[in-house]
C-alpha cells in the first residue's frame, strides 16, 4: 500500500512539473494554441518596463520634504527613463506629439498652467505606457522604423 502511494506522489509530481514546463513554454511564445496565442512581451515592454525599473531605483534614494524637491523626484525619473529608452534604440513617437498636442492645449487651459507644463505631464504619464491602445498612440517608437 505504502510503495502504491509512492507510485503516486512521484506520478502527480511528474506531470506537475510537466504542467509547469508547458505553461512556460506558452509563456515564452514557443507553443501556440491555435489562434489564441498568450501575449507574449514585446521589446518595447521588456525594455520599457527594465526602464521604468531604473528610473525608481534612480530616485530610491531622494527624500521630498518640500514641493520643489518632489518635482525634481518627479523630473529626474523622466530624465533616467528618456537615457534609458534612448539607449535602448526607442525615440518619441511623432504621432504620439501630434495626439498629446491639442490634449496639454485645453488641459493648459482648463487646469490655468503653461502649455509646456500640461504637455510634459502628459508626457510622463504616457511615456511608461508600453501596450498598444486603439485610441491612444504610443509614446515610444523604435529609431529604425
Amino acid at each position: 500500500m505504502a510503495q502504491l502511494k509512492k507510485k503516486h506522489q512521484l506520478f502527480v509530481a511528474i506531470f506537475v512539473v510537466i504542467g509547469l514546463f508547458v505553461a512556460w513554454l506558452i509563456n515564452m511564445d514557443y507553443i501556440r494554441l491555435g489562434e489564441k496565442t498568450i501575449e507574449k512581451n514585446t521589446a518595447l515592454m521588456r525594455d520599457g518596463n527594465g526602464c521604468v525599473a531604473i528610473a525608481e531605483k534612480s530616485v530610491s534614494h531622494m527624500v521630498a520634504v518640500v514641493e520643489f524637491q518632489k518635482l525634481e523626484i518627479i523630473g529626474r525619473k523622466a530624465r533616467v527613463m528618456r537615457n534609458c529608452m534612448d539607449d535602448h534604440g526607442y525615440i518619441q513617437n511623432p504621432a504620439w506629439t501630434s495626439y498629446a498636442t491639442p490634449i496639454a492645449e485645453a488641459t493648459a487651459k482648463s487646469q490655468q498652467v503653461s502649455m509646456n507644463e500640461a504637455f510634459e505631464n502628459l508626457r510622463r504619464q504616457d511615456m511608461v505606457i508600453f501596450q498598444n491602445n486603439a485610441k491612444i498612440p504610443l509614446y515610444w517608437i523604435n529609431k529604425a522604423k
